[in-house]
């Protein structure tokens, strides 16, 4: 229950973050966006929905989530906080690999730990949806936009 209260705040420390970071980097100006932008615009929008789960919360008259079917998977997969923990190391991951391995590479592994659901463990969807994420933001940012994604170890792309 101190989890859900704390969830709103956490998300709008977040993205309050993000935006200094952001903007210590440098905006630009709307047709010509700097490092920035982007990033603050995301930092933005974290703030919107960390404000809108603090607004909303969680109805007192809702019933607690009934645990599902009992798996194979050790019971400290399903919990919030790992699963919180699992996220978040993908992400740094994402952050700190994305120049050497390149954006093809870091973005598919990081978007095929994010969509693998650790108590189904199938592979043909996250590696679906993991090979159509990467190929229409590739061609929507590199071919489409014309603006350079990191090469990594694939520098022929």
């Amino acid at each position: 229950m101190m989890l859900r209260l704390l969830e709103g705040p956490v998300w709008i420390a977040i993205g309050v973050v993000i935006c200094a970071f952001a903007y210590s980097t440098g905006l630009g100006t709307f047709r010509e966006p700097g490092a920035g932008f982007v990033a603050f615009v995301a930092g933005l929008f974290i703030v919107a929905v960390g404000s809108l789960v603090s607004v909303t919360g969680r109805p007192e008259s809702q019933e607690p989530e009934k645990p599902s079917a009992p798996t194979s998977v050790m019971p400290v997969l399903q919990r919030p906080v790992f699963r919180m923990a699992y996220t978040v190391a993908i992400l740094l991951f994402y952050a700190i690999f994305l120049n050497p391995l390149g954006y093809i590479a870091t973005t598919f592994i990081a978007l095929f730990a994010l969509f693998y659901d650790l108590s189904r463990r199938r592979l043909a969807a996250p590696l679906f949806a993991s090979t159509v994420s990467v190929a229409v933001t590739y061609l929507v940012f590199e071919v489409w936009l014309k603006s350079q994604l990191p090469r990594g170890i694939l520098p022929w792309w």
